[in-house]
């Protein structure tokens, strides 16, 4: 991990704490992009002495969408298995800033995947062209990967 990258596991953890305002929560949750991140007020209880760029604006947009699971599959494998058409996929990597995080916003919110945040936050930290061929890769390993019992 690189030294100027937050600990992406604590951070979700300080998103689902006890003392972390249930109604902060639920701000994160209702933005509709994530630009419009920059006037909640969570961003930046999340981000404590920080000045949040746009890696931070990623991160907290997508948080509440994704629960943490250390053993969780690739978000690309969880989406073959939630049966999500390819169609929506491409539209995620195809897609332009800030359209590209809406659409997977999206796809998050309707299959509700266990992701390991160390991983995904690295993701979502360093998004771009190479983020979304890693999940296009992914996804289609997942997808055509013969089955250990098939022959």
């Amino acid at each position: 991990m690189n030294a100027d990258m937050p600990d992406f596991v604590a951070l979700k953890a300080r998103f689902e704490d006890e003392a972390f305002p249930t109604g902060a929560r639920a701000e994160l949750r209702r933005v509709a992009d994530p630009e419009a991140v920059t006037f909640c007020p969570a961003l930046y209880r999340l981000f404590p002495g920080q000045r949040p760029d746009d890696r931070h604006l990623r991160l907290a947009f997508v948080l509440p969408c994704c629960r943490h699971d250390a053993r969780a599959k690739s978000l690309g494998a969880q989406l073959v298995i939630a049966q999500v058409r390819e169609a929506r996929v491409l539209q995620v990597a195809r897609a332009q800033a800030p359209l590209d995080l809406i659409q997977l916003r999206r796809l998050l919110a309707h299959i509700e995947p266990a992701v390991n945040w160390q991983e995904f936050g690295e993701t979502i930290w360093c998004w771009g062209e190479l983020s979304k061929r890693q999940l296009i890769e992914d996804y289609y390993l997942a997808k055509f990967t013969p089955s250990e019992g098939a022959k």
